[in-house]
């Protein structure tokens, strides 16, 4: 409610009780109430609740207004500590736990994605080249990514997503459309040159147990693809 509506409401009221007590008062035998006294019933409610009511409504909106900033900014830096700066995905905290909680509602598959050879850009074009590229490959992922995917960052050139629902060759064939969108990925360096980019990308299998031995059983598949030759997809053994 808006403060002139308060503070009306509350004048009316608090006039309304004092003449009607008033009123009651007066029809007790013996008992006569002058006419400045009905005025004066009339005023001081006036005078004193209108004020008062005000004084009061003003403090409870800058309160509820405080209120509201700090809501805001809880919620903003909630979101900066579930948020990797760089890249606007999950941070690998914020990842895990969501991931856990979609894992006991629906099982489905990790998959870890690990870039080739990033340090090597990071050497060769720089690190501010090296940070667009990550920013690059989050958005390319999410393009890949399906509504009730979810994707993070949980490395340095490190990703991963949770697959929802999906079985060993679901997750395949996801894994192997985001190889191939990455590898497809257009870059360039400083100069204009095109950056090739590749991942090697490990899936957690059927076998883990809890979302931990997932992330573990999708990071070591992954290796298991680096050591194989980079850019490709292997499943946990």
């Amino acid at each position: 409610m808006q403060i002139r509506g308060k503070v009306i409401r509350a004048v009316v009221v608090s006039v309304g009780v004092t003449l009607v007590t008033m009123a009651l008062m007066s029809r007790l035998p013996g008992l006569y109430i002058p006419l400045p006294y009905w005025v004066l019933g009339t005023l001081m409610p006036l005078l004193l609740s209108g004020p008062i009511t005000y004084s009061h409504a003003r403090q409870a909106e800058r309160i509820a207004q405080l209120n509201r900033q700090l809501s805001a900014a809880y919620d903003q830096m909630k979101a900066l500590a579930e948020t990797d700066h760089l890249t606007g995905l999950a941070n690998r905290a914020a990842f895990l736990a969501a991931a856990e909680h979609l894992q006991s509602q629906q099982p489905g598959r990790i998959l870890v994605i690990d870039l080739d050879h990033f340090k090597a850009i990071n050497d060769t074009h720089g690190h501010a080249v090296g940070d667009r590229v990550l920013r690059g490959i989050a958005q390319t992922l999410l393009r890949c990514a399906r509504i009730d995917d979810l994707v993070g960052r949980i490395g340095g050139e490190e990703f991963a997503i949770f697959l929802p629902g999906a079985d060993d060759e679901a997750a395949a064939v996801r894994a192997e459309a985001i190889r191939t969108g990455i590898e497809q990925v257009l870059l360039f360096d400083r100069d204009g040159g095109p950056i090739q980019i590749t991942a090697s990308i490990g899936i957690s299998g059927q076998h883990s147990a809890s979302l931990p031995d997932a992330v573990q059983a999708a990071d070591m598949a992954m290796y298991r693809a680096k050591r194989a030759g980079r850019n490709r997809v292997r499943m946990a053994a």
